[in-house]
């Protein structure tokens, strides 16, 4: 079995492509699992994850800071070039979007209430 890896991924959000680097983290949630021992047997707690991702978007004259910085309730799509596509619904901003001017990158972190592949 052979296929293409993951190398770029596409953002969009609201249907608008963001600028992005090489190199987003894209986590779709779920449960994370403590192991718990009784014994020798072996159980465990489920607490849910929430979807997120992380990107650097670069900071080009159509890219407003504050307005990253204010996103609600967003569809934001990550289209990989492999074929798999993923949308976040619900989608927010979780930290203040930081410029570094030196690079000419913002620094994004977005959670959403749900991750579907598409």
């Amino acid at each position: 079995m052979s296929g293409k890896v993951t190398g770029v991924a596409t953002i969009r959000v609201d249907g608008q492509e963001i600028p992005t680097e090489k190199g987003a983290v894209l986590n779709p949630g779920g449960a994370s699992r403590t192991p718990r021992m009784a014994g020798k047997r072996v159980f465990f707690n489920e607490e849910p994850v929430a979807p997120t991702l992380q990107c650097t978007v670069l900071h080009t004259e159509d890219i407003d800071l504050i307005d990253l910085g204010s996103i609600t309730n967003a569809t934001v799509l990550v289209e990989c070039d492999n074929g798999q596509d993923y949308m976040l619904i619900g989608a927010f901003t979780t930290d203040t979007t930081e410029l570094n001017t030196g690079e000419g990158q913002v620094r994004l972190n977005m959670a959403a209430r749900s991750c579907e592949r598409i």
